[in-house]
C-alpha cells in the first residue's frame, strides 16, 4: 500500500467475513462499517483533495452455494450497498460515508465486481479495494 502526501492510503483494503452479502440488509451494511473501523481506526478520511479524486472500486463477493443458487443474485444489486456505505450517497440516510464522508459515490469511475463460491458461512462476505488515481488527484499524488 502506498500513501499520498497527507498519509491517505492507496488503496484501502477491507475484508468482510461471516456476513452474507444482501441487497437490502442493514446487517450487511453494519458489517461493512465494522470492517472499515477494524482495518482503519483513523477512518473516516476527509482530505479536501479526495472530493475531486477518481476512484476505482474492486469487490469480490464470497457466497455459499445456497446463496449462489438463489434466482436473484445480480451483481449490480449487491454492490450498491457497498458503495453507499463507503461513500456518501444522496439517496441514503443511514450508515453512509463510513470511509469517505465527503466523497459522493458518483466519484467512482471504475467498478470491478465478481462473485465466487465459498464452502462455509464463516468465509462468506467480501474483499473490497478502493483506490484513487494519483494522476487526477495532484494534492494526493504518491511520492
Amino acid at each position: 500500500m502506498s500513501e499520498g502526501i497527507d498519509s491517505t492510503p492507496n488503496p484501502w483494503r477491507i475484508q468482510v467475513r461471516e456476513h452474507p452479502a444482501r441487497r437490502d440488509s442493514s446487517e450487511w451494511r453494519d458489517a461493512i462499517g465494522a470492517a472499515v473501523e477494524a482495518a482503519y481506526p483513523q477512518a473516516p478520511f476527509t482530505s479536501p483533495h479526495l472530493k475531486a479524486a477518481r476512484f476505482t472500486v474492486e469487490v469480490t463477493l464470497w457466497m455459499t452455494p445456497l446463496d449462489l443458487a438463489r434466482p436473484a443474485v445480480d451483481l449490480d444489486n449487491f454492490v450498491k450497498p457497498v458503495l453507499d456505505t463507503l461513500f456518501t450517497s444522496q439517496n441514503v440516510r443511514r450508515l453512509t460515508g463510513v470511509l469517505l464522508p465527503d466523497v459522493n459515490d458518483t466519484r467512482v469511475f471504475r467498478l470491478l465486481i465478481e462473485k465466487d463460491e465459498v464452502d462455509s458461512p464463516e468465509d462468506q462476505g467480501a474483499d473490497i479495494s478502493i483506490s484513487w488515481d494519483p494522476a487526477t488527484t495532484p494534492g494526493l499524488s504518491a511520492p
